[in-house]
C-alpha cells in the first residue's frame, strides 16, 4: 500500500485564538483522562475502549507554534511503529479553520494499514466534531 495519510479539515464559528486554547485542553472535548501537556516534548495520553477492552494512545509534542500549529508523534500501546499527528490552524473573517493531517501509516504492518486507517479517520472526524462544536458554544 502507497504512504496514505488522513487529512480532515473543519470550520469553526470561534477565533482562531479560541479555538487554539480549546484544542491544548483536550479534556473539555475529548473526554477525561485525556492528558496534553503542550510544550515540546510535552506527553499526550489518551485511555479509551472498544468491545476489546481497555486501550491506551501515547504522544509526545514534537512541534508547537501557538496559536497556529501542534505536531505529535502518535502510537497506540502494541505497536511496532509511530505515526504523526499534525493540526494546523487559521482565522477567517468569520470564525476559523482547522486541519488534521495523521501520516505515516506506511510503517504499519501491511495486512493492518486498511483498517487502522479507517478506524483512525473515524476517530477523528468524531473528535474534530467536538472540538468545533464546543469551541463554538462556549
Amino acid at each position: 500500500m502507497s504512504a496514505v495519510q488522513i487529512d480532515l479539515a473543519k470550520e469553526c464559528q470561534a477565533p482562531a485564538e479560541h479555538l487554539w486554547d480549546i484544542l491544548v485542553s483536550p479534556r473539555l472535548w475529548w473526554g477525561e483522562g485525556v492528558v496534553l501537556d503542550p510544550v515540546s516534548g510535552g506527553r499526550f495520553f489518551e485511555p479509551w475502549k472498544d468491545a476489546a477492552g481497555e486501550h491506551h494512545t501515547h504522544g509526545r509534542v514534537l512541534e508547537i507554534q501557538a496559536p497556529n500549529f501542534l505536531l505529535l508523534k502518535w502510537w497506540d500501546e502494541g505497536w511496532s511503529f509511530e505515526t504523526e499527528v499534525s493540526f494546523q490552524i487559521s482565522a477567517l473573517k468569520a470564525g476559523s479553520h482547522i486541519r488534521l493531517v495523521h501520516s505515516g501509516w506506511q510503517a504499519a504492518p501491511e495486512a493492518e494499514q486498511r483498517d487502522l486507517i479507517a478506524a483512525h479517520r473515524q476517530g477523528w472526524s468524531y473528535h474534530l466534531e467536538n472540538l468545533v462544536t464546543f469551541a463554538g458554544k462556549n
